[in-house]
């Protein structure tokens, strides 16, 4: 019982982890995301810095880059989880479903839902889920040409793709330096070192 809590512990500390990588690890194998076409599958390893049950809160590290993650109820209960452990995370990222300008002085930070309804992961080993993310970070850039913002997050730089007509609209109306929140969708699998 006690691995189970904390595999899924583990999952939603990698659900924090999107959109966070800055130099992955890819791996040579390639699946298919609706709106994107053919990607790698990246692989990093995050180490937990803190546990904050009381307030479901964990804080994770890589490469000297920091950030929290709220975790829900349904990942059950924190107390498994110790300074130190180290989660191995292969995942995917799909394309911007939504945008949405936040508060002036807002924080970057990882939250997530507990299921994804798009975009789609086509070709995935069986032992990857797909979760929806909302990530606030500092708007750069939106590459109309190129259908791609370029924010700054938890993890530093990064970029995700846009298919969406009414997002690329919003993203158009964005300065930068303005704090959003980006939604996606990333597929993922743990592995517990």
């Amino acid at each position: 019982m006690s691995k189970h809590i904390g595999l899924i512990v583990a999952i939603s500390i990698a659900l924090g982890a999107a959109g966070c990588a800055t130099t992955p690890e890819v791996t040579s194998r390639t699946v298919i995301v609706a709106g994107v076409g053919p990607v790698d599958i990246e692989r990093l390893t995050v180490r937990v810095v803190s546990v904050d049950p009381p307030n479901r809160a964990v804080v994770v590290e890589q490469r000297g880059y920091r950030w929290l993650v709220d975790v829900p109820p349904v990942f059950g209960n924190l107390e498994n989880v110790r300074e130190g452990d180290m989660v191995e995370i292969n995942r995917v990222e799909g394309v911007v479903v939504d945008v949405r300008r936040n508060k002036r002085g807002a924080k970057p930070r990882i939250t997530y839902t507990e299921a994804a309804s798009a975009p789609s992961f086509q070709n995935l080993p069986e032992k990857f889920v797909a979760r929806s993310v909302t990530l606030t970070a500092r708007f750069e850039r939106f590459d109309a040409a190129n259908s791609v913002v370029s924010y700054v997050g938890p993890f530093g730089p990064r970029s995700l793709t846009v298919t969406d007509p009414d997002v690329k609209a919003n993203l158009q109306k964005l300065r930068r330096g303005d704090m959003v929140d980006l939604s996606f969708a990333e597929a993922f699998y743990i592995v517990l070192r």
